[in-house]
C-alpha cells in the first residue's frame, strides 16, 4: 500500500512557499506519481524524497507542472521547503532524540508527524547529535513509516540488538503508512544507499 495524496488544486503561488515541505516516499509512490523525476529525488533506488504543499486541505502533492506554472526550479522549492522544514523542528512539530532500548541499546530518531522522516534526512541536527554522542561518523537510518526514521551506528553490538530487530520490524508493519526497511547511510552527505549487507 502507498501513500496516496491528492494533486496540488491551487496555484502555487508565493503565498504557498512557505507551506512547501520535503516528503520521505518510497520507490513505488515515485513509479505512480513521479515517473519523470520532476519533483522527487533519490536517496537510494528505494527511498525518495518528494515536494508536499501543507494546506488547509491536508497534504498535497506538487507535480513537475506546479514548479513550471510558478517559474520554480526544483533545486528552488526544495531548498524553501528545506527551510520551512528547520522551522517546522524550531517549532517543535517533529522531535530528534537519542534513545535506550529495553536491551540497553542506544539509538536515535526523529519523530513527532509525518515531517519526521525528512527531517531526520534532510536536516544536519540528527547526524550531528549521534555525532556527538556516539563519537563516530557513519550510521544507518531506516525510514520504517510516515512518522518514524530510526537510526543507530553500524557496530556489531548494535547490529545484534534483538530489541532493534524488533522495533524496525513493528514500526515498519503497523498500523502507520509504512515507507521502507531500506538501510541508508548517514555520513553528513547526502543520505544514500547504505554500504554493506543490512543485518536484518
Amino acid at each position: 500500500m502507498i501513500d496516496t495524496l491528492p494533486p496540488l488544486d491551487t496555484p502555487l503561488d508565493a503565498a504557498s512557499h512557505p507551506h512547501l515541505y520535503p516528503y520521505v516516499v518510497q520507490r513505488a509512490w515515485v513509479d505512480v506519481h513521479d515517473p519523470q523525476g520532476e519533483v522527487s529525488e533519490p536517496f537510494s533506488d528505494d527511498v525518495f524524497v518528494t515536494l508536499v504543499l501543507d494546506g488547509t486541505a491536508g497534504l498535497r502533492r506538487l507535480q513537475g507542472e506546479d514548479l513550471r506554472s510558478a517559474g520554480l526550479t526544483f533545486e528552488a522549492a526544495f531548498a524553501q521547503a528545506a527551510s520551512n522544514l528547520a522551522r517546522a523542528w524550531k517549532a517543535g512539530h517533529f522531535e530528534f532524540g537519542i534513545a535506550r532500548l529495553d536491551d540497553g541499546t542506544p539509538i536515535a530518531g526523529c519523530r513527532g508527524n509525518w515531517m519526521a522522516p525528512a527531517g531526520g534526512l534532510v536536516l544536519g541536527n540528527l547526524y550531528q547529535s549521534m555525532v556527538e554522542h556516539f563519537e563516530m561518523t557513519d550510521f544507518a537510518a531506516v525510514p520504517v513509516n510516515r512518522t518514524l526514521l530510526l537510526a543507530f551506528p553500524t557496530d556489531a553490538k548494535t547490529l545484534s540488538s534483538l530489541a532493534l530487530r524488533q522495533l524496525v520490524e513493528g514500526a515498519a508493519s503497523g498500523a502507520i503508512l509504512p515507507i521502507a526497511r531500506t538501510w541508508l547511510r548517514l555520513d553528513g552527505e547526502w543520505p544514500s544507499a547504505y554500504r554493506g549487507v543490512p543485518a536484518f
